[in-house]
């Protein structure tokens, strides 16, 4: 049985509807949901340690280029932090999707560095621009719709979310992305930003 653990760091008033939706959902289409509220940054990491291992990781919090957090800031890591931790906690199945319900959580800088600080990272998908919680439920919905319900591919499930909402979700693709992942580090930035 696959497994989804939801992550709901935000905060926000509207998000135990987005998630508690995507639970729901992911429930209906036999995968397992294991929903956890995180409170602090060393929260993140017992949850991510102590609970499995799992198919998707739905991270639902404010974000921005550099990193995300709550509205409370007791949650407030860096994207490459963040990546770590996953890593250490070995809570990936291969293959495993990490589905960013964040601002600017599809930017390819997010994505390369995410996949730059642990090779267990298969998939990194989010919105490109600042969205809802309805939004992020409607569309990450129906990339679940797409990736279980259709058997397509996760890149081409990520593409039926604009076809079908106008929003720009971008997934990335590990071993699409090594040649732009290589370049990406040999311009420094990840190495001028994060070491």
């Amino acid at each position: 049985m696959k497994r989804i653990l939801i992550l709901k760091a935000c905060g926000s008033s509207d998000e135990p509807h987005e998630c508690n939706g995507i639970c729901e959902q992911s429930t209906l289409y036999g995968i397992e949901a294991v929903c956890k509220d995180v409170k602090s940054n060393d929260d993140l990491e017992s949850i991510l340690s102590s609970n499995g291992t799992f198919d998707y990781i739905y991270l639902s919090a404010h974000g921005c280029a550099d990193s995300f957090g709550s509205e409370d800031n007791e949650v407030n890591m860096m994207w490459a932090d963040f990546s770590t931790k996953l890593c250490a906690a070995g809570c990936m199945n291969d293959d495993c999707i990490l589905m960013l319900s964040c601002c600017r959580g599809g930017l390819m800088q997010v994505a390369y560095t995410l996949f730059y600080y642990c090779s267990h990272i298969s998939y990194v998908l989010g919105p490109r621009q600042s969205l809802t919680s309805a939004d992020m439920h409607i569309c990450f919905g129906l990339f679940l719709d797409n990736m279980e319900k259709r058997n397509t591919d996760p890149v081409v499930a990520c593409e039926k979310i604009k076809c079908a909402t106008d929003q720009r979700f971008s997934c990335y693709d590990r071993e699409e992305e090594a040649i732009g992942l290589n370049n990406y580090i040999s311009s420094g930035y990840i190495d001028d930003i994060y070491i």
